[in-house]
């Protein structure tokens, strides 16, 4: 009985304690032009982000391999907003699918970032033309 009052507890305050984020879409932001904003982002687990399609023509996709083991990635349609609790700890990497060319990426960092290193050594899987440097400046900011 105990044990089980432990684990009631344990929920609700989990639940209790997560928060609402909120990332927008835009064509320009204090970043540049093709933007998340903010870019960064340092969530508890449990947390939800909502993206919010600001301007036309953006969605978020969560990029395969660049998030942690396990967790639950997510995929937007053009110009809908979407909701994603964040389900493990770990660094996520996300990007608008019509614009990733244009360095329109984002990371979020939940908890610890177990799956840094992993993550920097696969960030060749996304192709960026224009502001490149971008993901790299997001990166930086995990610890």
């Amino acid at each position: 009985m105990k044990k089980l009052l432990f684990i009631i507890l344990l929920t609700f305050s989990t639940l209790a304690s997560s928060a609402e984020h909120e990332v927008k879409m835009l064509n320009f932001g204090t970043d540049g032009g093709m933007v998340f904003e903010p870019g960064f982002l340092k969530v508890n687990v449990g947390d939800t982000v909502n993206f919010k399609a600001i301007d036309l023509t953006h969605n978020t996709e969560s990029v395969a391999g660049l998030i942690p083991e396990g967790a639950t990635g997510w995929k937007g349609e053009i110009n809908e907003n979407v909701s994603v609790v964040i389900d493990k700890e770990g660094v996520y990497v996300y990007q608008c699918t019509p614009h990733v060319i244009l360095g329109m990426v984002g990371v979020i960092q939940a908890g610890n970032p177990v799956n840094k290193d992993k993550v920097m050594s696969e960030l060749g899987k996304i192709t960026i033309a224009v502001n490149a440097e971008r993901l790299t400046n997001y990166m930086t900011q995990v610890n």
